[in-house]
């Protein structure tokens, strides 16, 4: 189906008048849009797919002069009434200046991800694997006498590898009579035939420009702003996911699904054991940064036996511009009447798929968090 493209403009006009008393008197009259404007483009007509979808919203509002200059006697040289400032037209700022597009490779990688996540048969804490993790926390946290780099590093590592997993897996096992009723209520609804719609969080981001001074008016009088970008965004994927034919969850009652949910929120099962295997190899976690192999385990876990439908990957992106004075260069008689509040927003939608069967090679962003752990392994290897 055709894309569909609707524009709806700002809503006020602003004018506003300049005048000049001496020598002669003249007048400029200016006017500024002003309020909200929003563009959506998107497939119209077409519901058993994931449309693309893109929506820009663009919100603007800005400061009008007020002020009169006097001259030695107390006459009035030019007054402002209500004049729109200088540079209403360059407020704005695109996020995806800051984002960037959407490539095919980042939507398959997403693709496996939003699998991995919202997959029926994935457990919610590995059991399994936390019990093997188990045996190697005295080995991490052995060598605290030692001098303080080596200590460091072995806190920092027994930390992350040891410490805050048991936590994390303690939480969880806190939480696991909920986690396991809810699965139980997912597959009754597999069971009875009905869709399973399910939505993951992927990615988020903030990006703060350092500030910027520039003019942001000169006609009639001076003022200086310190301008500032803010660019925030959050990322989340959604999929739908059906029994298959050959699925076991019909021939189950209530209480073969309650063991089947149980198992499945434990990760007591035979693809569980897979996992296990990979979380419990040496370097394990490093193929992982560079690639997508744990994730891809993750994804194809069918224990339950489910297929996926119309995987969607969604963005929310806002860019804000802020304004302040800078007192330097600034007419001293130019008040403002209101202030600047101008922002893009995007909303956009992709449709996706895991097109490729292999892992992905990728390079990671290292972080503080991975820096700190590559500090840490070559303190000690030294």
């Amino acid at each position: 189906m055709p894309a569909e493209v609707k524009s709806m403009p700002y809503g006020e006009i602003r004018t506003g008048k300049l005048q000049y008393f001496t020598p002669t008197y003249s007048e400029t009259v200016r006017s500024a849009l002003v309020g909200e404007e929003k563009s959506l483009t998107g497939v119209v007509g077409e519901r058993t797919v994931v449309n693309p979808l893109l929506i820009i919203s663009r919100k603007k509002t800005i400061p009008l002069l007020v002020g009169s200059l006097l001259n030695s006697s107390g006459g009035v040289v030019r007054t402002f009434d209500r004049f729109p400032i200088g540079n209403h037209n360059s407020v704005h700022r695109d996020p995806s200046i800051d984002t960037g597009s959407m490539s095919n490779a980042k939507l398959i990688e997403y693709a496996w991800e939003i699998l991995a996540k919202t997959n029926p048969s994935r457990p919610h804490v590995s059991v399994p694997t936390a019990l093997a993790e188990l045996r190697e926390l005295p080995q991490l946290v052995r060598g605290y006498g030692q001098s303080l780099i080596r200590s460091a590093a072995t806190a920092n590592l027994s930390w992350r590898w040891a410490v805050k997993p048991m936590i994390s897996d303690v939480t969880k096992l806190i939480q696991f009579a909920q986690a396991s009723n809810q699965r139980l209520n997912e597959l009754r609804k597999l069971r009875d035939g009905k869709m399973l719609r399910k939505r993951c969080h992927l990615d988020t981001g903030l990006v703060t420009h350092p500030k910027a001074r520039l003019s942001c008016h000169s006609e009639g009088g001076a003022v200086y702003c310190q301008r500032q970008y803010v660019t925030s965004w959050n990322t989340w994927g959604s999929a739908e996911w059906k029994i298959l034919p050959d699925s076991v969850l019909p021939k189950l009652d209530d209480s073969g699904l309650r063991s089947l949910a149980d198992r499945v929120a434990a990760g007591i099962t035979s693809h569980g054991a897979l996992e296990t295997a990979w979380e419990l190899m040496p370097w394990s976690w490093l193929v992982d940064w560079f690639s997508n192999v744990g994730t891809m385990l993750q994804a194809t876990n069918n224990t339950i036996g489910c297929t996926w439908n119309r995987l969607a990957v969604m963005r929310r992106s806002l860019c804000r511009t802020t304004f302040e004075v800078d007192p330097v260069g600034t007419a001293t008689w130019i008040s403002f009447q209101g202030w600047y509040d101008c922002h893009v927003e995007r909303k956009e939608r992709w449709r996706t798929y895991p097109a490729i069967p292999f892992p992905l090679p990728s390079l990671p962003v290292l972080d503080s968090g991975k820096w700190s752990i590559l500090l840490s392994l070559a303190a000690l290897k030294r």
